[in-house]
């Protein structure tokens, strides 16, 4: 095996990976699992007892389903499709970048101005700049699909 086509086939190994779309009838599996973990989320607010593995469970697993969303093809994936895809992640990585470093800043201001004594710089957690990442991703790719 020589260079080149070691090099041929990582290029069309990194093609495939990029291309990788679920059938469009994942979509609708993926936002019925999210919404039925979201409620279910939403629910161990009015239980009382030690749900933190629970709760865990319950983001990491509406997370893949919201990744599932993001992952399924349109009914028609075209050239324009593509298109919106790549401005929604370009959008997406910028907005989420922005959020990571100024939003510990802004909860700080706040908390120094409204509660002193509580004021201290924290990081956001994964779950919530993930989070943060798919809804843009889906908000701003809709957002497009609806204007184009």
């Amino acid at each position: 095996m020589n260079l080149k086509s070691i090099q041929e086939y990582d290029r069309k190994s990194a093609q495939r990976l990029i291309n990788f779309k679920l059938p469009n009838y994942w979509k609708k599996i993926g936002w019925f699992g999210f919404a039925i973990l979201f409620l279910g989320l939403l629910s161990t607010k009015f239980f009382e007892g030690d749900l933190e593995i629970l709760k865990e469970i319950l983001k990491k697993a509406s997370l893949a389903f919201l990744f599932i969303v993001v992952l399924s093809r349109e009914k028609i994936e075209d050239e324009r499709i593509q298109n919106m895809r790549s401005q929604s992640f370009s959008f997406t990585f910028l907005a989420a970048v922005l959020y990571t470093i100024l939003q510990p800043l802004v909860n700080y201001l706040a908390l120094a101005i409204f509660k002193p004594e509580k004021a201290e710089v924290v990081d956001l957690g994964d779950f919530v700049i993930l989070w943060f990442m798919l809804v843009v991703y889906l908000m701003f790719f809709y957002v497009l699909k609806k204007r184009g």
